[in-house]
């Protein structure tokens, strides 16, 4: 069957008008073996030459599809011809055993059908039906008929053209990938450091408060001198607290600039046991 449907292309194509070379070729298709029915209407008079060669491919290429990929499947040809120009419909059910109704292949054959029939001046288009079955469509107008008619069907898009639309797919999903967790990295270290600018602001002694300490006050007399926050930073610089049992050790900020001078994470370290002050620490990084 596709054997008849391709071998006399060309020599159908050049005889003459598309009603003499489309019921030829649904004829021969019929013959071998597929259940197609042919409707025409109107008159192809006028319909200019390219027209004509672009319906009887846009039938013979339908035809096998339906030969190739909906095997036993019904097939309506319609022709319908206006003073716009012709109107060309393949519309076939779905296959009796299931399967796709369609091209399932890329539809190289197709996407050439479309660019045909552009250049005769017409609109393609082809897609699967709520049927289950497919249906094939071309507008062919005469000359110098303005574009009108019916809407097209979607024309099913190229490998090449599902390739790009991967590519920036692929190219999307990788900007994705890398732009989302720096953003949340940018955002979470400006928290961080609005938070920490604020903390230290409310951590800091003053050094004349620190000059003011001695080892073996208390530390309710300490508590006096002291910002409400400590340091949230404890430096060691090489010195570290003193141990023992009952010793804890609070750390003070130096300055409030911590990230805008040299002296960032400068730090006081005041270590109690049993709340009696038991050393003074000036931790400088």
């Amino acid at each position: 069957m596709i054997g008849v449907l391709r071998d006399e292309t060309d020599a159908h194509a050049a005889r003459g008008p598309a009603d003499a070379g489309v019921p030829q070729l649904v004829a021969e298709a019929a013959a071998a073996g597929l259940d197609v029915r042919l409707t025409v209407t109107g008159e192809p008079d006028g319909l200019p030459r390219a027209a004509e060669h672009a319906a009887y491919r846009v039938v013979q290429e339908a035809l096998t599809n339906v030969a190739k990929h909906a095997p036993g499947a019904p097939v309506a040809v319609r022709v319908g011809y206006s003073p716009d120009g012709a109107v060309v419909r393949v519309v076939n059910g779905p296959p009796p055993g299931g399967g796709s109704p369609g091209p399932v292949t890329g539809g190289r054959g197709l996407i050439g059908l479309a660019e045909r029939v552009r250049l005769a001046g017409g609109t393609f288009g082809h897609g699967p039906r709520d049927d289950g079955g497919f249906e094939v469509r071309a507008r062919l107008p005469r000359a110098g008929a303005p574009a009108g008619g019916p809407e097209p069907l979607p024309v099913s898009v190229s490998p090449a053209g599902e390739l790009r639309r991967a590519r920036r797919r692929v190219g999307r999903m990788m900007a994705a990938v890398v732009l989302v967790p720096l953003t949340v990295a940018l955002v979470l270290t400006a928290v961080l450091r609005g938070w920490t600018i604020q903390v230290t602001g409310r951590s800091v002694l003053d050094p004349a408060d620190y000059a003011s300490l001695r080892v073996g006050q208390d530390r309710a007399t300490v508590q006096r001198f002291l910002p409400e926050r400590q340091f949230p930073y404890h430096p060691s610089v090489g010195n570290p607290p003193p141990g023992g049992e009952g010793v804890t050790c609070e750390y003070y900020a130096m300055t409030a600039e911590t990230f805008n001078d040299d002296r960032s994470g400068d730090a006081y370290r005041l270590c109690f046991r049993n709340d009696v002050l038991i050393s003074l620490d000036a931790l400088i990084q």
